[in-house]
């Protein structure tokens, strides 16, 4: 399992202040290469924190959405990603806002619910009824359209 920390609370404009809550939690398989999409340039398309926070950088940044694949799947469009270059401008602001704590748990999977129910992260957008989700989905659809717009059906 693994909850990603802003360092510094007020790091990420457009979220109220998350204080000592973590930002995200989630689980995988294979933790370490799951970090690592998470935190390489480019993997925005397999990633739901770094299209999250992404979509909320998208202007402070200078974020342009791509699709993540070259063909008029919708997919590729909804699971954007940003070009080359705001793919490492969004790395380089993960590594110097954001850490990430780890923990070892037999049933991974039931625990994040359980935890994403009782700690409230605003950028996990399923599991809890989260006020920040509208917004969050909004500024996504505003950047899959602009994906969209890159490579037309």
């Amino acid at each position: 399992m693994y909850a990603w920390f802003l360092v510094e609370p007020d790091a990420l404009t457009g979220l109220p202040d998350p204080g000592s809550r973590p930002l995200y939690i989630g689980w995988a398989r294979d933790l370490a290469e799951h970090l690592h999409t998470h935190l390489r340039d480019g993997g925005s398309g397999s990633s739901t924190l770094r299209r999250s926070l992404g979509a909320l950088l998208r202007e402070e940044l200078d974020l342009a959405p791509r699709p993540r694949g070259r063909t008029a799947e919708d997919k590729n469009y909804r699971c954007y990603r940003f070009d080359d270059e705001g793919e490492q401008r969004l790395s380089e602001w993960m590594g110097r806002n954001l850490r990430v704590a780890i923990a070892e748990h037999a049933h991974a999977e039931d625990a994040e619910s359980e935890l994403i129910t009782l700690a409230r992260p605003p950028l996990n957008l399923a599991g809890w009824a989260n006020p920040h989700g509208p917004v969050i989905r909004s500024l996504g659809r505003i950047c899959a359209d602009e994906a969209r717009r890159e490579f037309p059906r």
